[in-house]
């Protein structure tokens, strides 16, 4: 059975990719980078467990750094 129950680390990801303020989505980011990191480590200590989400984390992770890298940095 699929859920579609938010985890702790989407629900932060969401609000760091769809916040719109520079100086609000900063933070978000490294709060979202924060849950993904802790996530992921969490993930990789099991082999092959979770593989489909330790995908989406580590895509995640890709996301805000690029979204860092080229929408932020641009703006300060």
């Amino acid at each position: 059975m699929q859920t579609t129950e938010f985890k702790p680390w989407e629900e932060l990801y969401v609000a760091a990719v769809l916040e719109n303020d520079p100086a609000k989505a900063v933070d978000r980011i490294n709060t979202a980078q924060d849950a993904l990191r802790e996530r992921w480590h969490a993930l990789s200590q099991v082999p092959l467990a979770r593989n489909r989400e330790r995908q989406r984390v580590e895509d995640a992770i890709r996301t805000l750094n690029v979204i860092r890298l080229n929408e932020l940095d641009a703006s300060v």
